[in-house]
């Protein structure tokens, strides 16, 4: 296996004992900080909440489902939530794994805005002078008018 490929699996792997984190932390609310702060993050008044469950999901684009309880209340709110590992010191991660085609099918995406998100993924090579990334465009290279 190439240094790349390991390097992939390794963060993968830290990504799935990223979610596990996340699940127990929700699981564990009443007396994980982290959780409150999310909660209430999500507009959630923590002395309403009765019961909180999460839970991780396969097979979905959801990583993880939270599932809020509220006293005196019939109903159960779901918030599905999606766990980004940052797998480097400046924070860059992926997003979304599909192409800017796919957008354009299911969104009717506007050919600039098309240009503009494919030169920042780089599907399409940057039209500047002197980019910060010879592959890709930063919002910050992109014109006032872009």
């Amino acid at each position: 296996m190439r240094k790349e490929q390991l390097l992939g699996s390794q963060t993968a792997k830290n990504g799935f004992l990223n979610e596990d984190d996340i699940v127990n932390k929700f699981n564990n609310w009443q007396l994980d900080e982290d959780a409150q702060k999310w909660l209430l993050i999500m507009e959630y008044e923590l002395e309403e909440i009765e019961y909180v469950k999460a839970l991780k999901l396969s097979g979905c684009k959801t990583d993880v489902q939270v599932q809020v309880t509220i006293k005196l209340k019939e109903a159960i709110d779901a918030q599905n939530l999606q766990v980004k590992l940052v797998s480097n010191p400046k924070g860059f991660n992926q997003i979304d794994k599909r192409w800017i085609n796919k957008y354009i099918e299911m969104w009717n995406i506007p050919e600039q805005i098309v240009s503009i998100l494919k030169r920042y993924t780089g599907e399409i090579a940057p039209s500047t002078d002197n980019p910060k990334d010879n592959r890709r465009m930063f919002a910050n290279e992109f014109t006032s008018r872009e």
